[in-house]
């Protein structure tokens, strides 16, 4: 059962790489020069941050996860 939310933490990880990196290029379009929406950018890079962090924090979890499950098998071994 462990292993079943594992692989879904490391699946939401992704996605929210993923969806960071989309904030990331919406802070850069938002700060070209038709629309020079200063705050807006600064807003969406933010966001992007927090994203960011978020997914590798989940993804570091699945890793630690992955890694005691394999340690508690071969130790019962």
């Amino acid at each position: 059962m462990a292993s079943r939310y594992s692989s879904i933490v490391l699946f939401i990880g992704i996605v929210l790489i993923v969806i960071a990196l989309y904030f990331f290029l919406a802070a850069i379009t938002l700060i070209s020069p038709p629309n020079y929406s200063v705050v807006a950018s600064l807003l969406s890079t933010v966001i992007g941050f927090l994203m960011l962090s978020t997914g590798t924090s989940l993804i570091k979890t699945y890793v630690i996860t992955r890694a005691a499950e394999k340690l508690m098998s071969e130790t019962k071994v």
